[in-house]
């Protein structure tokens, strides 16, 4: 899973977070809080296309964790095997993907 070590900031929380982000892509993607193990909100572009994102606080770095994969729970359990996940990583993943960590790179809020 990758990951972004930003500027240390203890105040940044999960909700907050999930702010900047549903401000930044509202009108693009489905930005929504997750139950996922791991994640605390998800970016969706499609059933097939998303990131899973995660905020891990540490004494001395704040870091944001994210992933690309497929949000809807069916496309998950039917279609996908090592071939879709390979093909879809190799696309339309690796997009959204490197997306999100220029956001996460750029964004005022973060550094």
């Amino acid at each position: 899973m990758p990951k972004e070590i930003i500027s240390h900031k203890p105040e940044l929380s999960k909700e907050r977070l999930f702010e900047i982000f549903q401000n930044h892509f509202s009108g693009k993607y489905e930005v929504y809080e997750s139950r996922l193990l791991g994640t605390d909100f998800v970016v969706k572009k499609s059933a097939w296309t998303g990131v899973s994102v995660r905020l891990i606080q540490k004494k001395d770095k704040t870091m944001i964790y994210y992933s690309a994969f497929a949000p809807s729970a069916a496309v998950r359990i039917f279609f996908m095997g090592l071939i879709p996940m390979l093909i879809c990583y190799a696309t339309v993943w690796k997009e959204i993907q490197n997306e999100i960590k220029e956001f996460i790179e750029s964004a005022q809020e973060f550094h």
